[in-house]
């Protein structure tokens, strides 16, 4: 049920950040360098000035691989006298799905020479020990006085999914319960659609990542306007393709860096999904691209993979042959296509196969370490 309220977003939003300043909480914006952060950004430097709290702090993960103009526009907003910058790295495992031999690449690789890395942090950044995202925003970082809540604010937007959306209603608002860190997280802008994002860059001509008018000169619809990073998922593929031909250069340094970036951006999507031959079955399709022809751990994943997935199946349906294309039950995996398109690449974090171990970097790298639960960057 949505709860109309009578303000603006924007109002809406700057009241929500300016309660909190002016009660003296301590709030960390979280700036991924995207549209929404910006925005977010903005209205707390705003809220901020208002209430006498300036300057804001601003934390920023370095990723090393994000389209090219978003670190230029990051270093942009640590000049700024508004804001209190921490550039953080932390040299942490990243996904690479287009790599069926390695899953995992690292920020700032400490075992590749630093004039192979895509580009260098900034001189004012720091390396942090705390590889999970989560653990960004902490009350050593972030000092906190006595009796007052440490926010960490995040440019979420209700509109993106369905999923946020419920995840909101579950908290029974814009603001979180403390996580483990102690740290509360703040939504200011969960209520806000795409037009009122480029709206408020527009009114109040705020700096913003340039890379978006690069998407927009190359087609990119006003819906699909994403800073995110490359390789973590199939969604990077269009990112890629645009890279490719808007910033050549760059392009050339990060295939360079990374194994399969070429090909899937040459190829698309096709170039990441097993290829069923002239006369195979699903099964056989399965067989062949997930076992037979593939690394050692995707065949493991695989073969665990299927063999839960035909207890499952024989326990619910009995006897009934195990389908080649339509699952005869809502399932994600059940049928020999699902199992090969969710397969292929390993499904490394059990996002389609959630009854799967998640792999770990120690298995690719001795000394890398384990994820010791879910893990998450």
């Amino acid at each position: 049920m949505k709860l109309k309220l009578n303000l603006n977003v924007f109002d809406a939003a700057l009241n929500r950040l300016q309660e909190l300043y002016e009660q003296d909480h301590t709030i960390v914006i979280s700036q991924s360098g995207g549209k929404d952060s910006t925005v977010c950004m903005e209205l707390a430097i705003m809220a901020a000035d208002a209430a006498g709290k300036l300057p804001i702090n601003v934390i920023h993960r370095d990723e090393e691989i994000l389209l090219p103009n978003t670190y230029e526009y990051l270093e942009r907003v640590a000049a700024r006298p508004e804001v209190n910058m921490h550039h953080v790295w932390a040299g942490q495992p990243v996904i690479n799905v287009f790599n069926r031999k390695n899953p995992y690449w690292w920020i700032f690789d400490d075992l590749v020479d630093p004039s192979d890395w895509v580009r260098q942090p900034p001189d004012y950044a720091y390396k942090i020990e705390e590889q999970n995202i989560n653990a960004l925003v902490t009350r050593e970082r972030f000092p906190t006085k006595e009796g007052k809540d440490l926010y960490s604010c995040i440019g979420l937007r209700v509109q993106e999914s369905p999923n946020r959306r419920m995840g909101l209603f579950s908290s029974k608002g814009h603001i979180t319960k403390e996580n483990k860190f102690g740290v509360k997280y703040l939504r200011p802008i969960y209520d806000w659609v795409d037009g009122d994002i480029w709206k408020a860059i527009q009114d109040f001509q705020w700096d913003y990542n340039h890379a978006y008018d690069v998407m927009v000169k190359h087609g990119r619809s006003k819906n699909k306007l994403r800073i995110a990073p490359l390789t973590m998922t199939t969604a990077g593929i269009p990112d890629l393709q645009l890279a490719q031909k808007a910033f050549p250069k760059w392009f050339d340094k990060l295939c360079a860096r990374l194994d399969g970036i070429r090909t899937v951006a040459q190829f698309g999507k096709i170039a990441c999904q097993p290829r069923r031959k002239s006369g195979e079955t699903w099964e056989d399709c399965f067989t062949r691209e997930c076992i037979d022809e593939a690394p050692q751990w995707i065949k493991q994943r695989a073969e665990l993979a299927l063999r839960k997935e035909l207890e499952k199946h024989q326990r619910l349906n009995g006897n009934v042959p195990f389908p080649q294309i339509n699952a005869i039950r809502a399932n994600p995996l059940g049928s020999y296509k699902k199992l090969a398109m969710s397969m292929w690449n390993g499904d490394p974090f059990s996002l389609k196969a959630g009854h799967l171990p998640y792999m770990e970097p120690e298995y690719f790298r001795k000394g890398s370490g384990f994820w010791g639960g879910k893990p998450t960057f």
